[in-house]
């Protein structure tokens, strides 16, 4: 575009020159021709200047043969021409520029071949009459081959908006739809299909990577001058489209090392599974064996009915546990595979990146990135610590708790219900019972859970509250734990309520271990948890020991 900007505003210092109402280049005014001669002589990339006038007539042309050689005369009659019609239905403020088209003499292609552009300005006296038409013939040669020259492994091309191919990469000669080499279609010359769109873009056709660039011409407005104001109207025949093509090739040896590291990682992820499926079948095994034991002990149980139903009931609790247990290896097992999986490869590609980068600025943009990887890795092993903290614990010390007193103490770890007149009530009601033999770490964070679950989920405008209350249900010790928050849609999130990571109130700050903790502590105990919650009425939860 700055190429046709050039040759147009040369082109506008012709049109701006004041000629005589009698202009005759040729005879009368050939030596005020003189020094305009010397500088179209010195102005290589001028190859044909002409002054035509309203009938389509030279009155001047200079053709140049060589670097140095111009030659004056011959004057033909141009009316015919479309550039010439199209130039002298330009009004004053307006330029033309042409097609880029191989040069033409007499109508015939001019051997060698020789790409050029027309432009068009009309010509005035100083009584602002115009007379004629002022035509330059630009060599593009040089900008063309420029064009060419800038791309490595890939192709570009220069089309019209008519998808003619001007000129590529893949081509000797340029403007080759005029000439008889090639058929006008591009896709003889592309080797592949190009689709031309309306709008700059970037597409995959064919496995083929295009990306376009429209340099729109017609209608656009030249700049000139010190003044915002002082531009000039460009009318053209066509626009131009730039379009790039990365071949397949190209993008394999670009994915050839993506490939190779995610060849690496599939083996140590392989490596891993393999690990997993080791323990698994260990404790498979260990399952089988503890069954083989079961079943021998149950033959001597026979001898007895009453042993028999007690060791019944113990099997019965036992394989309770193992089902925890499995499901409690289970969220480990997607706990490390699943949350591990993501930042340790976009770690593994950041330091891939920082290792190839010699950029320091790009360096400086990477290095936040890997350190927020980094946090986000040790935040995740530090919540992988405090689960497996609770199924290592396979001796858990027991105690007698006075849970009402716990509560007391519990709360007061609350800025909310610090201070007995705050903003939030912890309620207690416990006539049915008020100890229980428990873990007093466990149950202590339990409760420190649902208090801060209640206070972070209040609702507005409302008296919030929580109220532990105790129960006896089918000869076992039942807590029951109610509060007026805002609740949440069971029919919705309810096989995800007690899940690891999962949470259900984007405006509420958290991580969603909470619930998981309070359930796997309970059930490292062969405590149960269940849950009632309406939206906009509260949640209730039964704990029963």
């Amino acid at each position: 575009m700055e190429d046709s900007y050039t040759f147009l505003r040369d082109t506008h210092y012709w049109a701006t020159l004041k000629y005589p109402n009698d202009f005759d280049p040729m005879n009368k005014h050939k030596e005020l021709m003189q020094p305009f001669i010397n500088l179209i002589k010195k102005i290589t990339d001028y190859d044909q200047f002409r002054f035509i006038d309203l009938n389509g007539q030279e009155i001047f042309r200079a053709v140049r043969y060589s670097q140095d050689s111009l030659t004056i005369g011959q004057l033909q009659n141009k009316k015919e021409r479309d550039y010439v019609q199209s130039g002298l239905n330009l009004k004053k403020g307006q330029l033309y520029l042409s097609q880029i088209s191989l040069n033409r003499e007499n109508g015939v292609i001019e051997e060698p071949k020789k790409a050029v552009v027309r432009t068009v300005a009309p010509i005035f006296t100083s009584n602002n009459e115009q007379i004629g038409l002022v035509v330059i013939n630009f060599k593009v040669k040089r900008i063309l081959d420029q064009l060419k020259s800038k791309i490595v492994n890939s192709n570009i091309f220069l089309l019209d908006s008519d998808d003619n191919v001007i000129s590529a990469t893949s081509l000797l000669e340029d403007v080759p739809y005029e000439s008889e080499n090639y058929t006008q279609d591009h896709k003889d010359i592309l080797g592949t299909t190009f689709v031309s769109h309306e709008k700059d873009t970037t597409y995959i056709a064919n496995d083929h990577i295009w990306t376009q660039l429209n340099i729109t011409l017609n209608h656009t407005k030249l700049p000139y001058g010190a003044s915002q104001n002082d531009s000039i109207e460009i009318i053209s025949p066509t626009n131009f489209v730039i379009a790039q093509e990365t071949p397949p090739s190209v993008m394999k040896s670009y994915l050839k090392p993506v490939y190779e590291s995610l060849l690496t990682f599939n083996f140590i992820s392989i490596l891993v599974l393999l690990g997993f499926s080791y323990v698994y079948q260990k404790n498979r095994g260990q399952k089988e064996q503890f069954y083989l034991e079961l079943k021998e002990k149950n033959k001597m149980l026979l001898k007895s009915k009453d042993q028999l139903q007690e060791n019944n009931v113990m099997v019965t609790e036992m394989n309770n546990s193992l089902e925890i247990r499995n499901k409690q290896l289970s969220d480990f097992n997607y706990l490390i595979s699943h949350n591990l999986r993501a930042p340790v490869t976009s770690m593994s590609l950041i330091v891939e990146m920082i290792n190839k980068e010699k950029n320091p600025e790009v360096l400086n943009q990477l290095l936040p990135k890997l350190d927020h990887v980094a946090k986000s890795i040790t935040n995740l092993t530090q919540d992988i610590n405090e689960y497996v903290s609770i199924l290592d614990n396979k001796e858990i010390k027991l105690t007698e708790i006075n849970v009402p007193a716990l509560i007391h103490e519990v709360k007061h770890d609350f800025t909310e219900t610090l201070l007995d007149n705050g903003d939030f009530e912890v309620k207690q009601n416990f006539e049915a019972w008020e100890h229980l033999t428990y873990s007093k770490f466990y149950l202590q964070s339990i409760l420190h859970n649902f208090i801060s679950n209640a206070i972070k989920y209040r609702r507005k405008n409302v008296s919030s509250y929580i109220m532990f209350k105790s129960a006896m249900e089918n000869n076992k010790k039942v807590l029951y734990v109610e509060d007026n928050g805002i609740g949440l849609n069971l029919d919705q999130h309810g096989e995800n309520v007690f899940k690891l990571y999962k949470r259900f109130h984007r405006n509420v700050s958290g991580k969603g271990m909470g619930l998981f903790l309070v359930k796997s502590q309970l059930e490292a105990l062969n405590a149960t948890i269940q849950i009632e919650s309406e939206e906009g009425k509260g949640t209730k939860f039964k704990l029963i020991f």
